[in-house]
């Protein structure tokens, strides 16, 4: 399956599988393509698990993240993503200041999204 992403610069993204252990593939120019591996989804507690096994776009390897969704009221949530690696070059604060800011951004671009309905 082959579908556009509507964030930044909408780069083509496959999606291989389903469920647990399915893959999304992240094609940029100029980079190597990215892939995402869900390991887990549970629904019910709203959290999802997921690796990146090829293409990693920072100084780390062995990347893991759980995403997390928690109401904090009527109509509102807050989005808890937290991420383990191993720094590749980099000290652990380094490695810890690009993770941030790339997610960081990320999550500014979906609070966006949905504020402009």
């Amino acid at each position: 399956m082959l579908f556009r992403s509507s964030w930044a610069g909408n780069p083509p993204t496959e999606v291989i599988g389903s469920g647990p252990g399915m893959i999304r593939r992240l094609t940029m120019p100029g980079m190597a393509p990215i892939d995402e591996q869900l390991e887990s989804l549970d629904d019910a507690a709203r959290t999802l698990s997921y690796t990146i096994p090829r293409g990693l776009p920072m100084p780390v390897k062995n990347y893991a993240a759980i995403i997390r969704v928690e109401e904090t009221g009527a109509g509102s949530c807050r989005v808890r993503w937290n991420a383990t690696a191993v720094p590749d070059g980099v000290s652990a604060e380094q490695a810890g200041q690009i993770i941030q800011g790339a997610y960081g951004q990320m999550l500014g671009w979906l609070q966006d999204r949905l504020a402009a309905g």
